[in-house]
């Protein structure tokens, strides 16, 4: 009975395909920010191919930039690229919302057509029953999966990752590279500052030496004139 129906009734079929691939959409989404989210809570240890693509992307980033990465931006911009089967899920949720726009919209042509051809309520009312009830379950779906809180949900926890925890792993990079180069260079400045103190010493011996030389001089012919006086 329902093929028949279905066959005097081709835009309530129709009416099905795009309001279940409306619904379709919005559980596809649900499912893909569910896995990104999960994952998120295990970013240091993730196998996600996207989120460890991020990391890396913030990686190179940061060296190149010297450290000064505005991770707020870098995360809107990483996030534009989440996708489920080649389509983003910005795009995807546009397009459900699209759909279901044309089902009802198919649902008023085929309304007006069984008008034009002296259909019954009988006749018209199914349009309305499968529009209510299609839209009630899309919105329903569209609640429970809630991709707007999904999203944010994930933002937060990668801004949260890379701020506290990723960039302090960088620097403690960082410092392990550059270490042996600090090393090397308190060295060469403590051998320097030993070296300086031992030179200073000779030089105040030697000129102590030619004072007291000078004095003993000095005094032998002191002694020379007061011999010559007395005598």
């Amino acid at each position: 009975m329902l093929a028949e129906f279905l066959r005097n009734h081709y835009f309530m079929g129709i009416v099905f395909v795009l309001l279940a691939l409306g619904i379709l959409c919005q559980i596809a989404i649900g499912a893909a920010y569910q896995r990104i989210l999960r994952e998120t809570d295990h970013m240091a240890v993730t196998e996600n191919r996207l989120l460890k693509q991020c990391k890396l992307k913030f990686t190179n980033c940061y060296e190149l930039n010297g450290g000064n990465v505005n991770i707020s931006a870098f995360v809107d911009k990483f996030m534009n690229q989440f996708r489920f089967a080649g389509i983003s899920l910005t795009n995807l949720a546009h397009m459900s919302g699209q759909l279901v726009l044309l089902a009802v919209f198919s649902a008023g042509i085929g309304v007006c057509r069984d008008i034009i051809n002296g259909g019954t309520l009988k006749d018209l009312l199914p349009y309305y029953i499968v529009s209510f009830f299609g839209l009630y379950v899309y919105f329903s779906v569209s609640s429970l999966v809630d991709a707007k809180a999904r999203r944010e949900m994930i933002r937060t926890n990668l801004i949260d990752y890379l701020e506290n925890h990723h960039v302090k792993h960088l620097h403690v990079a960082e410092e392990e590279e550059m270490r042996p180069f600090i090393r090397k260079r308190e060295a060469g400045k403590e051998a320097q500052r030993e070296s300086v103190p031992a030179a200073e010493p000779a030089e105040d011996t030697q000129a102590r030496r030619g004072y007291e030389r000078k004095t003993e001089n000095e005094q032998e012919e002191l002694e020379e004139l007061l011999r010559e006086f007395l005598a």
